[in-house]
């Protein structure tokens, strides 16, 4: 989601849009880069001409960032995949009422069923709008111990 934001303000900015137009549209969108893209604004307000090269530096700085998480998260000694076989109807259609987007479901599920074989699992989630908003609905339907955000360092160690 996030890299998709960068590609759409690089090609805004390609199309002779301004930082503050993209910022305008980024802020009526709702995107995750918003403070960003202010701090990129602000920037080019004393450094008119920069904005495409500084979004495209970030951009690109993020990509990386993003393939040495994914290559540490496909080393199999640190990651441990596991597929889940049941549809879980009864649980997929008390969730899909309330959220509308089908991949947080099929997290949520997917959650579950790794909590069916793991005591305490906790659900640790950067997603406020669909899961996080949904916890006690969630927490009444599957076998998760407690749904919390990436910011809640609470009743854990903490995260830095």
């Amino acid at each position: 989601m996030i890299v998709r934001e960068f590609r759409r303000a690089v090609a805004h900015l390609k199309r002779a849009g301004s930082a503050d137009t993209l910022l305008a549209e980024a802020e009526a969108r709702g995107w995750r880069t918003v403070p960003l893209l202010r701090d990129v604004a602000g920037f080019c307000h004393e450094q008119p001409g920069t904005a495409l090269d500084t979004l495209a530096a970030v951009k690109e700085r993020y990509e990386e960032l993003c393939r040495r998480r994914r290559s540490i998260l496909e080393d199999r000694k640190v990651l441990a995949i596991h597929a889940r076989t049941e549809p879980y109807r009864e649980i997929w259609n008390r969730f899909s009422a309330v959220i509308d987007d089908y991949d947080d479901c099929e997290v949520i599920l997917d959650a579950h069923d790794v909590a069916a074989t793991i005591d305490g699992m906790v659900l640790y989630t950067g997603d406020y709008r669909h899961i996080i908003a949904n916890r006690d609905l969630i927490l009444s339907e599957t076998s998760l111990y407690d749904v919390r955000g990436l910011g809640d360092r609470t009743g854990g160690l903490p995260l830095a």
